[in-house]
């Protein structure tokens, strides 16, 4: 079973340069943050999603290959996760890992 992330309430994304500033008001803190990571918290915009889903819509988004963005995604979460953007939740029945 994959896990599902959500994108916490209340933050704010805004570009800074060649990066994105994202405001969490879990942790009160801002945190610089590359396009692939600002990416994901747009996908998590539209509601949660495994690992799998969100490679697969930046996919959709990037011309890319699904599989080839899988890890990419998967090293964001911790990041993200820490910094209080992002939430894990509950496993998902009904998406492999």
């Amino acid at each position: 079973m994959a896990p599902a992330y959500g994108r916490r309430d209340g933050i704010a994304v805004e570009p800074v340069g060649d990066f994105w500033a994202a405001f969490s008001p879990v942790s009160g803190e801002s945190i610089l943050l590359n396009d692939e990571s600002a990416a994901i918290l747009e996908v998590l915009a539209e509601g949660p999603a495994t690992t799998q889903q969100v490679a697969a819509q930046l996919a959709l988004d990037t011309g890319d290959v699904a599989a080839d963005l899988h890890d990419l995604v998967a090293g964001c979460w911790l990041t993200l996760i820490d910094s209080g953007l992002v939430q894990q939740l509950a496993l998902d029945p009904h998406v492999g890992p």
